[in-house]
């Protein structure tokens, strides 16, 4: 490990592995996509069968922020009285797990919005570790998560227990024992193909869509610093294999800006506009252009995550949200 201001951090390619190391995920993803189960399993799609849904689902997202309301993942979380989870991988090479756990639980807050009632806290070790048949040695790669995500599902913490980074023959019997409940909990999701320009234009869109996005790339958010419109917004610098979670966008005196989250604990202090977690900060698109810019970027949107619907509601109320001044 390397000792910097934030404490130890992993060395590079510990969290994330690039996905030209692992061409066999990516035929296995691939070949996957657009086929959905019977029993109603959300699929891994393509971008070109996707694009139009996201690209309407942003128009309308667009006109109900035009209309002063905040879409949020953590002001929903709050007003549904829903607790903030603990963003923090420790010392193991789990980033690739908590992006797809952190993405997980934000859409589905994002779908209780539409309807969804039920948020389940999701425990990030289990799925990932069985990705990795049960190593829990090194990073895992975006594709894998992704393909777990969506095939193996996610680990309630009420069954599984809370994050650890051990793994214990007591907590390998729990996700054993466990799988047919994980699968309740699948998410749906599209690999977003592209580069640098390109890639960022799809991230945009699926944030402006309510969306998010898991991320795996080389570039450092080294800090972070308040700018002049109140926002907590992230500064660059250096080079890691790192996968995190892009989940929010908002535009403030006419600057866009997305949220980022970490795994790295509440590391980014300071005063913010919108009263973000601390576990991650703002980034202007210049800064996302950069972000994406480095040797590796590999990114996937999460499009639905399992949470039962309340059939009773028929559209979006955005009156339940907090509405802005």
């Amino acid at each position: 490990m390397n000792r910097n201001y934030y404490g130890y951090i992993p060395d590079e390619n510990y969290g994330y592995i690039p996905e030209e190391d692992v061409p066999e995920d990516v035929a296995e993803f691939n070949a996957m996509r657009g086929k959905y189960d019977p029993s109603g399993q959300p699929a891994i799609v393509s971008w070109d069968s996707f694009e139009h849904f996201v690209q309407e689902q942003a128009a309308a997202m667009d006109r109900i922020r035009s209309a002063g309301w905040i879409v949020l993942w953590w002001v929903i979380a709050r007003y549904l009285k829903i607790p903030l989870w603990d963003s923090n991988q420790g010392q193991l090479g789990s980033c690739a797990g908590w992006s797809a756990a952190n993405g997980h639980m934000t859409t589905v807050l994002y779908q209780m919005m539409l309807g969804a009632f039920r948020f389940v806290l999701i425990n990030p070790l289990a799925m990932w570790v069985r990705t990795k048949n049960w190593s829990m040695s090194g990073g895992q790669s975006m594709s894998k998560v992704m393909l777990g995500g969506n095939q193996l599902g996610n680990y309630p913490v009420r069954l599984v227990g809370a994050y650890s980074t051990r793994l214990t023959k007591e907590l390998t019997s729990k996700i054993q024992h466990a799988t047919d409940e994980a699968m309740l909990h699948q998410f749906g999701a599209c690999r977003l193909p592209g580069i640098r320009a390109n890639l960022v234009a799809k991230i945009i869109l699926c944030l402006r869509a309510g969306l998010v996005v898991c991320i795996g790339n080389s570039v450092r958010v080294s800090g972070c610093y308040t700018d002049r419109n109140g926002m907590r917004v992230a500064t660059l610098g250096g080079s890691w294999m790192h996968a995190t979670l892009f989940d929010g966008s908002i535009v403030v005196n006419g600057t866009v800006y997305v949220h980022w989250t970490n795994s790295h604990g509440n590391r980014y202090k300071g005063a913010d506009k919108y009263d973000s977690p601390e576990s991650g900060c703002w980034m202007t698109l210049e800064t996302l252009e950069r972000f994406c810019g480095g040797r590796y970027a590999d990114a996937f949107c999460i499009y639905r995550s399992e949470a039962p619907t309340d059939t009773e509601r028929v559209s979006f109320a955005p009156a339940t949200v907090n509405r802005r001044a």
